[in-house]
């Protein structure tokens, strides 16, 4: 997990942190990393499609297309 984490960008890595280790809310973690609540949200949701690639050799570009 360490090493996947590593892998993402800082701006996801952090948003992933925040929200998904230490459980702020996406409208706690935006002035944190000074951004708005739906940039938290679409971060997330592309550091979490990318560590599942890291992890688990997932295709993050067949996301929806059944490939």
């Amino acid at each position: 997990m360490e090493r996947a984490l590593a892998k993402l960008s800082d701006e996801q890595g952090a948003v992933v942190l925040l929200v998904g280790v230490e459980g702020l809310t996406y409208a706690e973690t935006a002035p944190v990393l000074e951004v708005p609540a739906g940039t938290v949200m679409s971060r997330l949701a592309r550091g979490r499609q990318r560590l599942r690639t890291y992890m688990y050799g997932e295709d993050p570009d067949s996301e929806g297309t059944g490939q």
